[in-house]
């Protein structure tokens, strides 16, 4: 189940946005090989080479080229073409990429051996239709990919709190002062006590802001993205789902990802794999 989300106008204007922001692509490019490491370590791991795997919402198509690399064989989708303008030299790895909407994708049922997706689900809505199509062109025993903020995380203004203490930093658009963050946290608790208690996802809208959406930090974001939402969609849909956890090069990694397992959909962020039954 879910609450109402935005308006047909409102997720019009949303994807007119993806297809023409040029300063939201330079956003996008500006990310790096290291951003892109654990997701990419995830996905290396759990295909071979001769799998098909598809990367949704892939953007300007980093990923998909860093998991090309990893000599797996990839396509990109994504619903902006000017996110996926192929840049690089002649010598480049290309990967191929197609232009549409995940809520339809142009690809036959049982199409592919892994399909994953990065920071993506958030930018969505409504959230169950690109699931359901995640899971149509999932081979059976197939494995899914699935790394996002968790935009209902309680833990989101207690990690914040040394920044907004000692610089006045705080997270917009999510809280942009003390009364905001306690309020964040607040609502997130009950929430996410809710989704706990529940045997079915429910998922949270919100309202983005395109105005300021350039600079990233998911003011376009209309789904409160959660782990929670998640685990419960593909289980009931018959997958065995656990959190995923990629290459871990220095203690701080380590230390982070052993608060996260006990944390776990409480978290900040999840890295999710899902294999679909038989």
């Amino acid at each position: 189940m879910h609450s109402p989300g935005p308006d047909a106008l409102s997720l019009a204007k949303l994807k007119d946005y993806y297809k023409t922001s040029e300063g939201y692509r330079a956003h996008l490019e500006a990310k790096n090989e290291v951003y892109f490491e654990q997701f990419v370590d995830v996905v290396r791991r759990c295909s071979s080479p001769g799998d098909r795997i598809l990367d949704i919402g892939c953007g300007a198509g980093l990923s998909t080229r860093q998991i090309l690399r990893a000599n797996r064989s990839v396509i990109g989708t994504d619903l902006s073409r000017l996110f996926m303008q192929r840049q690089g030299t002649s010598r480049d790895m290309l990967p191929s990429f197609v232009s549409s909407d995940a809520s339809r994708l142009p690809f036959a049922d049982n199409s592919f051996d892994v399909v994953c997706s990065m920071e993506f689900i958030e930018h969505i809505w409504p959230v169950e239709a690109v699931l359901r199509e995640m899971d149509r062109v999932l081979k059976p025993s197939g494995r899914l990919v699935m790394m996002s903020p968790n935009l209902l995380s309680p833990l989101l203004p207690l990690r914040d709190l040394p920044e907004m203490v000692l610089h006045r930093r705080f997270r917009p658009p999510f809280y942009a002062s003390y009364s905001e963050a306690a309020a964040f946290f607040h609502r997130a608790c009950r929430l996410s006590l809710k989704k706990m208690l529940s045997r079915e996802p429910q998922f949270v809208p919100r309202a983005p802001d395109l105005t300021q959406a350039d600079a990233g930090g998911d003011y376009d974001s209309v789904y409160c993205s959660n782990a929670r939402d998640v685990l419960l969609f593909f289980r009931n849909a018959g997958y065995e789902v656990r959190f995923a956890s990629g290459v871990c090069t220095s203690f701080r990694c380590w230390v982070r990802r052993a608060v996260a397992r006990v944390c776990g959909s409480l978290w900040t962020s999840f890295l999710v794999k899902a294999t679909k039954g038989r």
